[in-house]
């Protein structure tokens, strides 16, 4: 089987391109979690890394030169929201247009054409955009039962270190997660790829739903 996962060359008729190697890997892990479902996600999409948000439109313009891409039936592109969500909806709808695809007006959308094309955004993945990243998607559907007090205390942890010794948080949304990811043995020193294979997230969590009905409508 071909594989997923690489950067060089279309592969597949399914396609999903995203930003960064730690989305690639839980993508991966996600699509072959769901295999008994839906067995078609793991053995028809293809995932390639698109690399930073402003690498995206090179990448686009890669592909189409791919002499595969002709036989794409459907392309999803998939990113963080960061801290404005509206510039990050612009942002792939112009790299889109600058390479002459098909442009969804709005995340959670397909958009008819050759390929087919549609685009969202972390950490929603669905209609409703929100600021955020894929860190926040993944604190917000760890399998741990007692994950929603634990994040409480990582939160406090965090405060406290703010007010008491002036610690800056630029990146809070990655230092909760990797905190919590650091007081289990089984996750401690991984990243987000290597979390979710090690079972740090639960893809059956009620958020994934929608994500795994737009992905379902890739082959429609």
């Amino acid at each position: 089987m071909p594989p997923r996962t690489t950067n060089r060359e279309i592969k597949k008729q399914y396609l999903i391109v995203c930003e960064g190697r730690d989305a690639q890997e839980f993508l991966k892990t996600y699509l072959d979690s769901v295999s008994d479902t839906s067995p078609n996600f793991s053995e028809d999409i293809q995932i390639i890394n698109f690399g930073g948000n402003n690498e995206l439109t090179n990448r686009l313009k890669l592909l189409r030169n791919d002499d595969n891409f002709d036989n794409i039936k459907s392309l999803l592109i998939i990113r963080d929201a960061e801290t404005n969500f509206e510039s990050a909806i612009q942002s792939i709808q112009k790299s889109l247009e600058s390479n002459g695809l098909s442009v969804p007006k709005s995340p959670f959308m397909w958009e008819n054409g050759t390929p087919k094309i549609g685009f969202l955004l972390f950490p929603n993945c669905n209609a409703e955009s929100a600021n955020g990243t894929l860190e926040d998607l993944c604190l917000s559907i760890l399998s741990n039962a007692k994950a929603p007090e634990l994040k409480q205390e990582i939160v406090y942890f965090m405060d406290t270190l703010k007010e008491k010794y002036h610690f800056k948080f630029s990146r809070p949304f990655k230092t909760k997660l990797h905190t919590y990811f650091s007081i289990h043995d089984d996750y401690v020193s991984l990243k987000i790829g290597e979390a979710a294979k090690a079972g740090a997230f639960d893809w059956n969590h009620e958020k994934l739903a929608p994500f795994k009905k737009f992905l379902s409508k890739m082959f429609s």
